[in-house]
């Protein structure tokens, strides 16, 4: 009976994940494009389900979760902000009903903390990634009307997602999750290669060259993270300076040669649009610099004034500025942004300390893979501090799973 328990719970675990990563139903109800906020009933009915099942799972192990909740406190300041900024946004119902969101998908990641090892959590999000794998793979063949993009974008995969950069976003997630398992755990090696491969042909064939140079950048980061890291400081000053070096390097290549270079993918240099976004909201960042327009509120909130703005800059309908600390700013302005950075900067160099003194290294090194991706995802598009986010949800379980163990004198 135990057992069915703990099968069932898991099995409702995988559930929740997959709806907060997408489910088959997006690219269905959406044809392509974005989800207009008055169409989400369906998408609001399986979020309000899953806030329900958490709610219910963190009451059986109430205990366990208070001792876990208080690791990192700077979520929990930022969420704060977050809720604060309700009092100055342009449309606080907006904002007080996503900070609900946003903290039932906080909760979804203190819960997977608590409950599950760093292994066991790895393990769920692999069953998860590769039913959507195989569920895009299918999609894309049997009807390839769903599973591929529209207008320009028709040669593009999408599978079940509603647009061809979430499909290469998820997988670069998926991609930098089995290669760690691949290169941490010896049971069934084979699968998480297989995994990884499947992850690295997804993002190919989403034709998103951002998140293929992610990809590569987060499978370059696991030797740096999880060996080199650990040499003596006489070994890993020149290998790290070494390594600097060459990145920089590569970066002035890159930039000297980027317009050859992205025209021959069908790209240029103003990162598809990117860079005609990112003026107009630095200028009405200007506006509110220190406390921001509210939480959720800029796009979607009752006035779009600010977004009708950058949309006219752009010339197209841009729902978000497609850079998370852009938005970040927008949303919560300088105050938000800095108490984030603090968070992510002390759990980096946390991370790194510990590797070093040889401490759960292996959630170290996890927690550091991940807060790369969160880095790199979000300098072109915006996956941070959003409700109903498998992001999120990740960000905060990485962070408590990488202090979980640890006694109270170890924390920094």
């Amino acid at each position: 009976m135990r057992k069915l328990l703990i099968s069932a719970e898991q099995l409702i675990t995988i559930t929740c994940l997959i709806i907060y990563s997408g489910t088959p139903l997006d690219p269905f109800l959406t044809n392509g494009f974005t989800v207009k906020e008055g169409d989400r009933t369906i998408f609001r009915l399986l979020y309000t389900f899953t806030y329900i099942v958490i709610f219910l799972l963190i009451a059986l192990r109430w205990k366990k979760v208070i001792r876990v909740i208080g690791r990192d406190k700077l979520v929990w300041v930022l969420i704060g902000v977050c809720a604060l900024s309700s009092f100055w946004s342009l449309d606080s119902d907006t904002t007080i009903r996503r900070v609900f969101g946003l903290i039932g998908t906080t909760l979804f990641g203190v819960y997977l903390a608590s409950r599950y090892t760093l292994k066991e959590q790895l393990k769920l999000c692999t069953y998860m990634l590769g039913i959507s794998a195989v569920a895009c793979f299918l999609i894309v063949l049997l009807m390839p009307q769903y599973g591929l993009g529209v207008e320009e974008h028709a040669r593009a995969w999408r599978g079940i997602y509603s647009q061809k950069n979430i499909l290469g976003r998820r997988f670069v997630l998926s991609g930098a999750i089995f290669f760690f398992v691949a290169m941490t755990t010896r049971q069934n090696r084979w699968v998480s290669w297989l995994g990884y491969i499947a992850s690295g042909i997804l993002v190919f064939f989403s034709s998103s060259t951002t998140s293929l140079g992610n990809l590569l950048i987060l499978t370059a980061a696991f030797p740096i993270y999880h060996k080199i890291l650990r040499f003596k400081y006489t070994t890993l000053i020149p290998t790290l300076t070494f390594i600097s070096a060459a990145s920089i390097a590569f970066y002035a290549w890159f930039i000297t040669y980027a317009d050859q270079i992205l025209g021959s993918v069908g790209k240029d240099t103003t990162l598809t649009g990117r860079s005609e976004i990112w003026p107009a909201v630095l200028d009405l960042i200007a506006k509110k610099p220190w406390l921001g327009y509210g939480y959720g509120a800029f796009w979607y909130g009752s006035d779009t004034s600010g977004a009708a703005y950058v949309q006219a800059a752009a010339g197209w309908p841009a729902p978000s500025a497609h850079n998370g600390f852009l938005d970040l700013w927008l949303a919560l302005g300088l105050l938000g942004v800095l108490v984030f950075l603090m968070g992510l900067l002390v759990n980096f160099f946390r991370g790194i300390y510990l590797i070093r003194l040889n401490k759960m290294p292996e959630n170290n090194v996890w927690l550091l893979i991940y807060l790369t991706f969160t880095i790199v995802s979000n300098f072109t598009e915006t996956i941070l501090l959003e409700q109903n986010s498998i992001e999120w949800t990740l960000y905060v379980s990485a962070i408590l799973s990488s202090q979980i163990s640890l006694p109270s004198k170890t924390k920094l």
